[in-house]
């Protein structure tokens, strides 16, 4: 009898995980768009996981197409040629339907010098052209000026180019792991590097930048919410942020 049962629900087992994939293989592929070319190479293999998970929450193959410029996902998402498109940062683009943020990722904003945000107001800010932070900062009067690589960033702000830089704090991390006389440029005696040490502008306003998703249909942008959701609350993307990022982005 106990054989039996084991045949019964090992038979029942089968017949569930090929409905599953019989849904799976029924539904229409979700196409989503990944960049490539960003300052945190790990940003792109997290999205395609979280991809991934999303594809599998919603019983759908998931496709991932590869862009180099986040420009051209949004284009390319615009012209019904993606369903789905990771990594964006940039609040109320047109045309397009944002899902719930899956990260929050903390910035910093650093200068030479000792200085506030109001003290900031009318200068050039220098940022990333992947960053998606230009509105903000004219949104709290600041002019921001675009560059290609954190290299460049630094470059300018020595230089006096800007007054300041904006980074993400994975991306500040990075910059320091490979230069870390930043750091020690204050405490180094007749330092032949003659680097002035960064100095943090403290402002709840530039803290935190939240990545999100973007879509042109309005039921998918909910229906990738609610996954979100539910990946954040089995912690999920806190062991997905903690593997790609070496922290917990997940929640504010």
């Amino acid at each position: 009898m106990k054989k039996i049962t084991r045949l019964l629900v090992s038979l029942l087992t089968l017949i569930g995980i090929s409905s599953l994939f019989s849904r799976i293989e029924a539904a229409p592929a979700l196409k989503v768009g990944i960049q490539t070319e960003t300052t945190n190479h790990n940003s792109s293999a997290f999205d395609q996981r979280l991809a991934l998970q999303i594809g599998q929450k919603l019983h759908r193959r998931v496709v991932i197409r590869q862009y180099r410029q986040q420009s051209q996902l949004e284009e390319a998402v615009a012209d019904h040629q993606l369903d789905l498109a990771m990594g964006f940062s940039t609040p109320k683009l047109k045309n397009v339907y944002q899902t719930q943020p899956y990260l929050y990722i903390k910035n910093v904003m650093l200068s030479t010098k000792s200085r506030s945000l109001t003290g900031l107001q009318n200068k050039k800010i220098g940022i990333l052209d992947e960053s998606g932070q230009g509105t903000m900062l004219t949104q709290l009067q600041l002019k921001p000026q675009k560059f290609a690589t954190v290299n460049q960033l630094v470059n300018a702000l020595d230089q006096n180019q800007v007054k300041a830089i904006l980074l993400n704090q994975y991306q500040y991390n990075l910059y320091l792991d490979k230069h870390p006389e930043r750091e020690k440029a204050a405490q180094i005696n007749n330092s032949s590097l003659k680097l002035p040490p960064f100095k943090k502008v403290s402002d709840p306003q530039i803290l935190s930048q939240q990545l999100f998703a973007i879509t042109n249909d309005d039921q998918l942008a909910k229906q990738v919410s609610q996954v979100i959701n539910s990946l954040r609350m089995s912690g999920t993307l806190t062991k997905l942020s903690a593997k790609y990022y070496q922290y917990n982005y997940a929640f504010k």
